[in-house]
């Protein structure tokens, strides 16, 4: 739908690029004061901001709306203690105002965590290796294939295996042995949406394993990195859906700031209320990541019994200043929901991120 809607959006987009033009972009400047405290082994961090967005988009669902310009708020909390013979003990807070819609920016997480030389151990809210040990298409910022544009019209891509998010569980993660490093999480209990009066509306799943598994190595002045990930948990037989098993296999070469990567992902009918819905996905991209700018494009064709979704989608970040970061994404989605039923689509969401 392209109406009044989207003139107004684009006006509050086209008056945040005004404002950024005009901003100093001096990167010399050292902008606010870290807060940070460090002393005798202990180092504690704090950090937050907050990011205003807004996005215009046209698409063929007349159901979907053109909703006011977003504000999200954020902090994170770092702290740790490391020991005289090396062990480090700590916690980290990550929380947002809101759910963020990018695999980049989204934080929930709540843990604590023991590192040593034999690996790391880590229980609270947190994702798993089966997402944090993945290779897959990177991304920056707004998240392009999956990422802020799905807040407004399109559904993203699968990305990586089908998993237990940032539900609590206990992750071990090995040390790196010759490139090679492993890990494994367990959640007794992985809940959303869990106070719907329809129980097939509810995702209950208990006793969810995730699996990570990761290799690189540097060859020439590349380095060369493989993935593969499990997931498996058991639906409470309430909600009528599917047991959770997925997995996903992934591959990615780095040079300096250069990124390429793509997966394949195969979800099959995890969570599913139909069955044979067997869900499958190739995703690739490109990237180039420094730390004061970064650009990169994805795409994402996704497959199932009933639908078919192609995702094309190119953005970046661009910090103007220590304190100020803009993003901005356009993605470009065709989703076919069989036998007839089209929804072609594409969506441009920028943002500007205020950081201390």
């Amino acid at each position: 739908m392209l109406d009044h809607r989207f003139l107004r959006n684009a006006a509050r987009i086209g008056f945040a690029g005004a404002l950024l033009a005009a901003a100093p972009a001096v990167h010399a400047d050292e902008g606010l004061p870290r807060i940070e405290f460090q002393w005798e082994g202990f180092d504690i961090r704090l950090s937050g901001g907050a990011a205003s967005q807004a996005a215009v988009f046209d698409d063929d669902d007349s159901r979907t709306d053109s909703p006011d310009a977003k504000v999200d708020l954020f902090a994170r909390l770092n702290a740790q203690w490391t020991s005289p013979g090396g062990i480090i003990i700590g916690a980290n807070v990550e929380q947002n105002s809101r759910r963020r819609a990018s695999e980049v920016l989204e934080a929930g997480e709540i843990y604590g965590f023991v590192a040593s030389d034999y690996g790391r151990l880590e229980v609270g809210l947190q994702d798993g290796p089966a997402d944090t040990l993945a290779f897959a298409a990177p991304l920056v910022a707004l998240g392009q294939v999956r990422g802020e544009f799905s807040r407004y019209a399109g559904t993203q891509a699968l990305l990586r295996a089908l998993d237990t998010q940032d539900a609590f569980k206990v992750i071990y993660l090995s040390p790196p042995i010759g490139g090679l490093r492993g890990g494994v999480s367990y959640s007794p209990k992985v809940r959303r949406n869990a106070t719907a009066v329809d129980s097939r509306e509810r995702i209950s799943v208990n006793n969810a394993f995730e699996f990570g598994l990761q290799y690189q190595q540097p060859v020439g002045d590349w380095i060369l990195g493989a993935s593969g990930g499990y997931v498996t948990g058991n639906a409470d037989a309430v909600t009528t859906r599917a047991d959770l098993r997925s997995w996903s296999v992934g591959a990615e070469a780095r040079r300096g700031p250069l990124r390429i990567g793509g997966a394949y992902v195969d979800r099959g009918d995890s969570n599913r209320l139909d069955r044979d819905f067997d869900q499958w996905e190739i995703n690739g991209g490109v990237g180039w990541i420094t730390p004061i700018w970064g650009v990169a494009g994805s795409v994402a064709y996704t497959n199932a019994s009933d639908r078919k979704n192609r995702l094309f989608g190119v953005g970046g970040f661009y910090r103007i200043h220590p304190n100020v970061e803009l993003r901005a994404d356009v993605v470009k989605f065709r989703e076919e929901r069989l036998p007839i039923a089209v929804d072609d689509g594409i969506a441009s969401v920028i943002e500007v991120t205020f950081i201390i």
